[in-house]
């Protein structure tokens, strides 16, 4: 039979289980973040060092084969045209800085956020131009069921204050000055 002093005992112990069954889900999938991140973190310099390095392997590794890339220019890409433009060396890439780099983990979803500024070579163009840009983008990751994350999608913005920046095309960048204002006599 259970003493009276002891019943305030047993209640604290089952308040204390009770809290360590909620909390440990909580703790284990904040440490399963952690380690996503860096995952992740490492599939992006994976992808960076391939850019640079023409890797089209790499690249058909990274992409999922339903993968939807859009370039800073409105271009859209798929896993075939992404691989088949670095088998080809369409673009060389002579410098590739990445910066201010964040990754957000939502259950099986990562993305990434960065800015890039990029120095290349088109050869697409004849004669080849040289690019000069910076650039902020978006990459989603997808983790599969066999555990592997793959890239789902890709999207990048120009930036447009960058001095001597444009986008990677030959055409050379222009401004537009305002309207004129017709509304004063």
């Amino acid at each position: 039979m259970l003493r009276r002093s002891s019943i305030p005992s047993l209640r604290a112990l089952f308040v204390l289980l009770l809290c360590a069954t909620f909390a440990l889900p909580a703790i284990a999938q904040h440490g399963k973040k952690k380690t996503y991140k860096q995952e992740i973190a490492g599939l992006e310099d994976q992808w960076f060092q391939a850019q640079r390095t023409n890797d089209a392997a790499t690249i058909d590794k990274l992409l999922s084969d339903d993968y939807i890339g859009i370039s800073a220019q409105g271009m859209v890409s798929t896993k075939a045209q992404a691989v088949t433009r670095m088998q080809t060396r369409q673009v060389v890439i002579n410098t590739l800085d990445v910066q201010d780099q964040k990754i957000a983990i939502h259950g099986n979803t990562a993305i990434v956020t960065s800015e890039v500024e990029i120095d290349a070579t088109n050869s697409s163009t004849q004669p080849p131009t040289h690019v000069h840009s910076k650039l902020r983008y978006t990459r989603v990751y997808l983790l599969y069921p066999s555990g592997t994350w793959r890239i789902v999608n890709f999207e990048s913005t120009h930036i447009a204050d960058m001095p001597g920046g444009g986008p990677l095309s030959s055409e050379p960048s222009t401004t537009r000055s305002p309207a004129p204002d017709t509304t004063k006599p």
